[in-house]
């Protein structure tokens, strides 16, 4: 009988013991992975020889943006990333590393504090590909991936500048085995190259100077410009240095910056003014203390999502993917709370509909906006929504064809459709055809400037 009630004890409390640790686990996941995965990654390249770069590469993840679970007090995950470089020459594949980064979170204000990490690797002249894909170790099916070319190119024996590594942090240090030590510094690097407000007032930057003539002088340029190439703040140093590659360290502060895409600029000159070397690169302020010069215009805009939420303001800019830029999507991902996507929105629209798509001011928020619903209406198909189909994408950027050509199948054609606008560019067309014969059609060629052109489309027919 003691065995029977020792038996039923101990069941119930394993099962107790089930109950608290699901319990604990749904907490954290209903808290933190309703946002979407975000992997930051910026890289950079300082000679190693002259035909050698040493790759450096920066990467950043958020807790709040991942399934965490609750043992106690204490909220535990990670991060598996996958980084892959491939020289695109010749096809071989150079880097290929797995490791994981272990999130370890004992008190919940550092849930939007992010986790830095870096990894190094020497690459020859050539042309490479970087792509890094991170999976949420607790939900594997929540990914994000990150790809960019870039080349290693031999370097000069004339004055160059390395890229420049735009930090959160730099000061001098002895830690030698501090991760982010690096030529008598510790250089802890900002991935996302967001700045402003009170976390990230100053932009501290780091770079190095190869074939200086020692004992000549030379000045030093830092400065910021926005997207016109004017200077928004700049500042000048007269240097000599006793060595041929020599270090620079610089910061700007950035509070009273209003908020935007700029370029941050290290220009080396010679005693008589003359540009010898430059390197750029581009990052983003976000100040929300400042009020812009286009106040009364963002207000009015403003209006318009103020009852958005953050899964309403992530849907939207899924859906104008067709008319922001590589740059815009960049930003958009780096932003990591509601009131900033908001107001990169609301800024957003005020540029496009005051003309930046070529001169045309005829694409408003809301004519944009409701082209994405008839496109849903007319073209779903199975497996794929109406706007992300060519058809959806084409009738959203340019509106209703003027005359439509639609052509059945037949023994030795699929079905294919020709659009006509005849107010653009003196007439254009495009061509979409029924692959599948499933009703998803695809755009084969068009001879408007900009979109796929293929001359050989009809062999698609077959």
């Amino acid at each position: 009988m003691r065995l029977l009630l020792s038996k039923k004890f101990l069941f119930i409390l394993f099962a107790l013991i089930l109950l608290l640790s699901y319990n604990h686990c749904v907490y954290a996941q209903e808290s933190h992975w309703k946002s979407p995965l975000v992997i930051n990654v910026e890289m950079s390249r300082f000679m190693f020889s002259l035909d050698k770069a040493y790759l450096e590469i920066c990467y950043a993840v958020y807790p709040s943006n991942l399934t965490l679970v609750k043992v106690t007090d204490t909220l535990y995950g990670s991060v598996i990333l996958d980084i892959n470089i491939r020289n695109t020459q010749n096809d071989s594949l150079v880097v290929h590393s797995t490791f994981s980064i272990p999130i370890i979170i004992n008190d919940t204000a550092l849930l939007k504090t992010a986790s830095i990490g870096k990894s190094a690797y020497m690459l020859p002249f050539g042309s490479y590909e970087l792509v890094i894909r991170g999976y949420d170790s607790q939900n594997p099916i929540r990914q994000d991936s990150v790809r960019k070319r870039f080349s290693v190119d031999h370097y000069s024996r004339l004055p160059t500048i390395s890229d420049i590594d735009l930090c959160l942090k730099v000061t001098e240090s002895k830690e030698k085995k501090n991760l982010f030590y690096k030529n008598s510094y510790e250089v802890v690097p900002n991935p996302s190259l967001l700045f402003g407000d009170k976390e990230s007032p100053v932009v501290f930057s780091y770079a190095e100077l190869y074939n200086m003539n020692p004992d000549s002088l030379y000045s030093v340029v830092v400065g910021l410009m926005d997207s016109k190439g004017g200077f928004v703040k700049q500042k000048k140093h007269n240097h000599k240095y006793s060595a041929r590659n020599v270090v620079d360290v610089n910061f700007l502060n950035i509070n009273s910056v209003q908020s935007g895409k700029y370029s941050y600029v290290l220009i080396l000159t010679d005693a008589f003014n003359h540009e010898i070397a430059r390197s750029e690169k581009t990052f983003y302020i976000y100040n929300s203390h400042l009020i812009n010069q286009a106040s009364a215009i963002i207000s009015a805009k403003s209006a318009e999502f103020a009852g958005l939420s953050n899964d309403e303001l992530v849907d939207e800019f899924r859906k104008i993917q067709y008319i922001a830029s590589s740059d815009d999507i960049i930003a958009f991902d780096k932003l990591n709370n509601t009131e900033a996507r908001r107001e990169f929105l609301v800024k957003f629209w005020t540029v496009i509909e005051n003309g930046k798509l070529g001169g045309r001011n005829d694409i408003t928020r809301l004519t944009y906006l409701e082209r994405v619903l008839t496109a849903d209406q007319r073209y779903r198909v199975i497996g794929q929504t109406g706007w992300h189909s060519d058809r959806g994408r084409v009738f959203i950027l340019y509106g209703d064809p003027d005359e439509v050509e639609r052509f059945q199948s037949s023994e030795n054609a699929k079905p294919y459709e020709i659009w006509h606008y005849y107010h653009f560019e003196n007439g254009v067309q495009f061509i979409f055809v029924d692959k599948s014969g499933f009703g998803e059609y695809t755009l084969v060629h068009s001879t408007k400037r900009g979109e796929l052109q293929d001359e050989g489309w009809e062999r698609n027919l077959r």
